[in-house]
């Protein structure tokens, strides 16, 4: 290998490094607007509970994380906050780079947390996965984050 194929190799490794750091930056960059995406959803969603006493609101929070390659970020993040019932569900963002996929945020109610994990298609379409309450003992499968799923989620939660 020539010394100039040597260098082109060396640039080449420092613009892929360059560019995935780049590619990671945008992912933190776009994490809050799509937590707030799945919020205004969720709100939506919500709007004939609100008309009957729920109440939403949202929590400014910090949130420092690495991702896998060893950079670290440390974001402004708002959790959702659902109250009725003299009860409470947090929806809380926990890490933007998670192995399984695009995002994580947890949903915490009455001493437990619910895993709600957010995927991307090939065509870019995101997708929220909620893992479902226990039924029978069995382990709970990943259902997608519907208006029904959502619904008894907050039925539970809330104890209506």
């Amino acid at each position: 290998m020539s010394k100039a194929d040597e260098l082109a190799a060396k640039l080449k490794e420092t613009r892929q490094a360059a560019d995935a750091t780049t590619g990671t930056d945008q992912a933190i960059d776009s994490w809050p607007g799509e937590v707030y995406a799945m919020y205004h959803q969720i709100e939506a969603w919500l709007k004939p509970l609100l008309e009957a006493g729920l109440s939403i609101r949202r929590n400014p929070t910090h949130v420092f994380e690495r991702h896998p390659e060893g950079a670290t970020y440390a974001y402004s993040i708002d959790q959702l906050l659902i109250e009725g019932n003299h009860h409470s569900i947090t929806f809380v963002p926990i890490v933007r780079f998670t192995a399984d996929g695009e995002g994580r945020v947890e949903i915490h109610l009455k001493g437990k947390e619910i895993p709600l994990l957010r995927t991307v298609s090939e065509h870019g379409e995101t997708q929220w996965w909620l893992q479902s309450i226990e039924q029978s003992g069995q382990q709970p499968d990943a259902v997608a984050l519907t208006e029904v799923n959502l619904l008894s989620v907050v039925q539970e939660g809330l104890d209506l």
